[in-house]
C-alpha cells in the first residue's frame, strides 16, 4: 500500500536550536500518537483500550504560557452520537464533570479537566469517559513516549510546564511559534474540464514525460485500460495547463501523476507529484485511505501560485481505530496560509475606499468621529436576523423563528448543532450571503459577559447541507462559539463593530481605540489571515482641561499658575513618548531627579509610576512639579475614549515615600488628526493590544 510520505525527525532533538523553517513529524507508540507541524503546534491523539469506542485529542501550540487543550469524540462508524448526548469524565471513578459539547460529535474539556486528565495519563490512573451513562476506558499505553516527543520538539524539558519531564526553569526559552508560510493563490480558470490530448500534442509531450522516470506502474501496463492510460489536459490559466495520467493503484486508492506545462507545449513539463487524487480550481488534492472503510486517511494539497503548484498541506487523521469514517482528527505535519490574489486585490480596493472615506470626513470634522464612517457603507442584501433563547439542558429549537428563513436553511441550521455560550441565554443570528456565492451564510453573536463584558462574533459558511466553520481559529474554544472572527471587550478596551459592504464584499468593520490612535480593521469573514487591511488614525490632544478627580471637589493637590503651566507642558511633551510607541526592551531613565545619597533600592521608585487597574490604558509617566518638588504622574486613559474631549486621568505619587498617592486630576482636551495611514496590520486581541 502506498501511503503519503511523512518526515520523521531523526536526531533533531539533540540540537540546541531548531533550524528555520521547522520540519513537522509524526510518531506513534502503542495507543497514542503525535503530529507536530511546521508552526510548532503539536497534536496528540489517544484511543480506548478497545477499538471502536473513544478517542481524545490534546493540542498545544509552541511558545511560552501555552496551555494544553483537549477534546473527546466517540465511535460513529455504525451509529451517530445521539443529539444532546450526556458526556462525563471519570478519573479513578471520581466524576470530574461534563465536557462542553462542540456540535454533536466533539466535546471539549475545560482547563480543570485537562489538568486532571494530563495528571491521570502520566500516573496511569483509570480514565473513563461516559456517553449517556456508558463508560469507555481511555488507554494511557504509550502516552509517556508521545508526551516526551512533544516536550522535546517544543523545548520544554526541564521547565515547569513540561508534560513529562518537569523542572524548575520557566518557559521563556522554549520553542517560539512560527507563522505558517503564506501562499499567494493565483487566478485560474474555474471549473476547467479535462480533455484528452490531441494526437500531435501527445506525440510531442509523451516522450518528455517518459524520460522523467516517474516510476508510474500503470504507464506501460497493458492490463490498464487504454482510456485510463491516456494523457489528459486541463487549462490552468491563459498560459499554463495541467497534464495528468494514472500512475499507480492499490486495493483502496489510485494516484495520478501531474505536470505543469506551458499551453503551447514549448518547454519541458514540470512534474508536481505522482500522488494526486484530483484537481479543481487551482488545487491538487491527494486523499489516501489507510484501509477500505476509510477510518484513517492521509493526504496533501498543492496550490497554484501562477508559476507552479506549491505544497500547502500535509496531514493524517490518526490510527485506524474504527472511530469516524473519513478519519478521526486532523493531524497535520505541514500547514500554510493560502491567500487569494483576487481577494487581495479586492481587499486593497476596499481599504482604499475606507481610507478615502476617513480623509473626506476629516475635512468637515477635524476631531473625526469614526463611528459615522461605517454608515458610508451600508449592509445591503437579503438579510434575516433572529434570536434564540437557550436554557441549560433545553432541547434545540425545532420551529423556524422567522418565515423569512427558508426550509432548506432551517434544516441546515438544525444539522449544524450550533453551540454558543451566552450569559443571558440568548444568541443572535444573521443570515446573509457573506462571500457572494449566492447562498446565505450565518453570523453568530453572543454576549458572554465576564470581567471584560465580552461579546463574541463568529461566522459559519453554508455548505451543501449545513453551516460550517472554516476560520481555522485555534481559539474558537476560548470564544465559546464556532467560527470565531472577533470579540468586543466592553470594559477593558475601547471597541465596537459594524457589518459593512464595500465594493460588493461584506466585511466586519472592527474598531479598536487607544490613547492617540484609532484603528479600523476590515475583517473578511472566512479569511484565516491574521494580518488584515486597516486604516490607522493618529491624533494629538490639546490637553488644557484640568479638573478635580472627584466632581465638585477642589483640585487635590492644589495647582498654582506656575505649576499648572508646567503640567500642561509636560502633558504636551508626553505625547511624543507614549508607552505604546516604545519597544518592549527600551530603557527608560528616572522620571524625577534622584536625590544624592539615595540607595539603589529606593532609586527605583524614581523611574516608575503606580500600577493601574486593567480597565485603564497606561499612557505614560511624567514629572509633575508642585511647589518645586517633583512627583511622578501616572497618566491613564479609557483607551482613548473620546466625547467632546479625550477621557484621561493623572495620578500623582511621591517617589521618596514609596510612591504614596497624594492625589490626582481629570484631564482632557480636543484632538486633531496628525496622520491617516492604510496598511496590513496584525489584529489586536480581546484587550486591545497585540
Amino acid at each position: 500500500m502506498r501511503l503519503l510520505h511523512c518526515v520523521l525527525l531523526a536526531g533533531i532533538f539533540s540540537a540546541p536550536l531548531f533550524a528555520k523553517p521547522l520540519t513537522g513529524f509524526n510518531f506513534a507508540h502503542k495507543d497514542w500518537e503525535v503530529a507536530c507541524d511546521n508552526t510548532g503546534t503539536c497534536r496528540a491523539a489517544g484511543y480506548g483500550v478497545n477499538a471502536g469506542e473513544i478517542s481524545v485529542l490534546l493540542t498545544r501550540q509552541a511558545g511560552p504560557v501555552q496551555r494544553v487543550k483537549g477534546e473527546v469524540t466517540f465511535a460513529q462508524v455504525e451509529n451517530d452520537i445521539p443529539v444532546n448526548a450526556s458526556v462525563n469524565l471519570f478519573i479513578d471513578n471520581r466524576d470530574r464533570g461534563k465536557p462542553i459539547a462542540q456540535g454533536n460529535d466533539r466535546f471539549r474539556f475545560d482547563d480543570a479537566q485537562v489538568t486532571a486528565l494530563l495528571q491521570a495519563l502520566v500516573r496511569d490512573q483509570k480514565i473513563e469517559i461516559s456517553l449517556n451513562g456508558q463508560r469507555k476506558t481511555l488507554s494511557s499505553a504509550g502516552v509517556n513516549a508521545v508526551f516526551l516527543k512533544i516536550d522535546e520538539y517544543q523545548q520544554r524539558i526541564g521547565t515547569q510546564n513540561a508534560l513529562i519531564r518537569k523542572g524548575e526553569s520557566d518557559d521563556q526559552q522554549v520553542l517560539k511559534a512560527l507563522p505558517p508560510p503564506v501562499i499567494n493563490a493565483a487566478p485560474m480558470i474555474p471549473s476547467a474540464r479535462e480533455k484528452p490530448l490531441m494526437p500531435a500534442q501527445r506525440q510531442k509531450i509523451a516522450p518528455q514525460i517518459a524520460a522523467q522516470h516517474t516510476e508510474c506502474d500503470d504507464w506501460d501496463d497493458d492490463a490498464t485500460p487504454a482510456e485510463e492510460r491516456q494523457l489528459t489536459l486541463i487549462e490552468l490559466d491563459n498560459t499554463h495547463s495541467l497534464i495528468q495520467t494514472v500512475c499507480w493503484r492499490t486495493a483502496y486508492n489510485m494516484g495520478y501523476a501531474v505536470w505543469v506545462v506551458d499551453s503551447a507545449l514549448k518547454n519541458a513539463p514540470e512534474l508536481i507529484t505522482t500522488n494526486a487524487s484530483s484537481y479543481a480550481d487551482g488545487k491538487i488534492t491527494f486523499f489516501n485511505k489507510g484501509r477500505g472503510m476509510a477510518d484513517c486517511v492521509s493526504g496533501a494539497e498543492w496550490v497554484w501560485d501562477g508559476k507552479s503548484f506549491v505544497r500547502s498541506l500535509e496531514y493524517s487523521t490518526g490510527s485506524c481505530r474504527e472511530i469516524v469514517l473519513g478519519g478521526t482528527w486532523m493531524l497535520p505535519t505541514f500547514v500554510s496560509r493560502v491567500e487569494s490574489q483576487q481577494e487581495k486585490i479586492a481587499d486593497s480596493a476596499a481599504l482604499e475606499a475606507l481610507h478615502h472615506a476617513v480623509t473626506e470626513r476629516q475635512k468637515t470634522d477635524p476631531e473625526l468621529d469614526l463611528s459615522i464612517i461605517a454608515d458610508r457603507f451600508p449592509l445591503k442584501g437579503k438579510i434575516v436576523e433572529f434570536t434564540l433563547s437557550y436554557n441549560e439542558d433545553s432541547p434545540q429549537p425545532t420551529a423556524k423563528p422567522s418565515p423569512e428563513i427558508s426550509d432548506d436553511e432551517w434544516q441546515a441550521f438544525l444539522r449544524s448543532s450550533i453551540s454558543a455560550e451566552s450569559e443571558n441565554g440568548q444568541v443572535s443570528y444573521t443570515l446573509i450571503d457573506l462571500n457572494g456565492d449566492g447562498k446565505r451564510d450565518l453570523i453568530i453573536n453572543s454576549y458572554v459577559g465576564g470581567t471584560g463584558l465580552f461579546s463574541y462574533t463568529g461566522v459559519l459558511k453554508r455548505s451543501e447541507d449545513k453551516f460550517i466553520a472554516i476560520s481555522g481559529n485555534a481559539d474558537d474554544d476560548d470564544f465559546g462559539l464556532p467560527g470565531a472572527l472577533f470579540s468586543e471587550n466592553g470594559r477593558g478596551a475601547n471597541q465596537w463593530s459594524q457589518w459593512v459592504r464595500i465594493s460588493g464584499q461584506v466585511y466586519a468593520l472592527w474598531f479598536n481605540g487607544q490613547f492617540g490612535e484609532d484603528n479600523l480593521y476590515l475583517l473578511r469573514p472566512f479569511s484565516t489571515d491574521d494580518r488584515v487591511p486597516a486604516v490607522t488614525v493618529r491624533y494629538r490632544y490639546t490637553l488644557d482641561v484640568i479638573d478635580s478627580a472627584e466632581e465638585g471637589q477642589p483640585l487635590t493637590p492644589p495647582l498654582n499658575d506656575k505649576d499648572r503651566t508646567g503640567l500642561l507642558k509636560a502633558l504636551d511633551v508626553m505625547q511624543d513618548h507614549l508607552f505604546k510607541d516604545q519597544s518592549s526592551d527600551q530603557q527608560t531613565g528616572p522620571v524625577c531627579p534622584i536625590p544624592p545619597g539615595t540607595s539603589a533600592e529606593n532609586a527605583a521608585n524614581y523611574s516608575t509610576g503606580i500600577a493601574l487597574h486593567y480597565v485603564y490604558e497606561s499612557v505614560a509617566w511624567i514629572p509633575v512639579w508642585l511647589n518645586d518638588k517633583c512627583y511622578i504622574g501616572t497618566v491613564a486613559s479609557h483607551h482613548g475614549y473620546y466625547r467632546n474631549g479625550v477621557d484621561a486621568e493623572i495620578t500623582l505619587s511621591s517617589p521618596d515615600e514609596e510612591n504614596d498617592v497624594i492625589g490626582g486630576y481629570a484631564i482632557s482636551g480636543l484632538r486633531h488628526v496628525t496622520s491617516v495611514k492604510s496598511s496590513w496590520k496584525q489584529r489586536e486581541s480581546d484587550n486591545g493590544v497585540p
